[in-house]
């Protein structure tokens, strides 16, 4: 019988709502293959139409520095925050197919209900402390595309995020965070606004805490 009830209580695992919204934890990486080549490849093709980022922010009198922003899905390309207008695949998908049909496969397009955007940070840029919103719980997912080794995500009281070439995580933004790249090379990543599929955080969440 103590066995029986040992085995049941290890195979417990808990569900998406619970993950999300209640477990507290900072960011969640999501076990996700990204073909990270093909979206670079794409982004070169459409990178001088970025713009920059948040550039009106300040922080003790310091800016934001060297990031700029492209929206594959959102009101148009060159709009790169948060919008209530009607979002849909804007002017860059015919040059972003690999990307839009990434993205469609792994998310579903029934589950977008924000942006999805290029995030470029420039050699020695940075992006300044902030909190992108107050609820808690986590929500937006950042994907790496590439991450220089001197280029590195902070978030307070939570330490370095563990970022690197292809990595996808679901992060809670109402945590203070910012980056710095101290590397000599451009830092890309792209966050997606929407839901993430039940069965993908919980097989990146068992894969985290119940491995084998």
């Amino acid at each position: 019988m103590t066995n029986i009830l040992l085995e049941k209580l290890k195979s417990q695992r808990p569900n998406a709502e619970w993950i999300t919204q209640k477990s507290g934890i900072p960011y969640l990486p999501l076990d996700i293959k990204v073909p990270t080549k093909e979206i670079m490849d794409e982004w070169n093709d459409v990178k001088d139409m970025a713009v920059d980022h948040r550039d009106g922010d300040t922080l003790l009198d310091f800016k934001n520095k060297g990031w700029s922003s492209l929206t594959l899905y959102g009101v148009s390309a060159n709009v790169t925050t948060h919008s209530d207008k009607k979002h849909d695949w804007t002017e860059i998908k015919d040059k972003c197919k690999i990307t839009k049909q990434w993205f469609e496969d792994t998310f579903h397009k029934e589950n977008f209900h924000g942006r999805i955007r290029f995030m470029l940070l420039e050699p020695g840029g940075h992006i300044l402390p902030h909190k992108d919103r107050q609820s808690v719980g986590l929500n937006e997912v950042n994907i790496a595309i590439n991450n220089p080794e001197k280029c590195s995500f902070h978030m307070e009281n939570r330490g370095t995020l563990p970022f690197k070439e292809g990595s996808v995580m679901m992060l809670d933004l109402s945590n203070r965070h910012w980056v710095v790249n101290d590397s000599d090379q451009p830092r890309l990543h792209m966050i997606y606004h929407g839901n993430v599929p039940d069965t993908i955080i919980e097989r990146s969440y068992e894969n985290l805490y119940y491995p084998n």
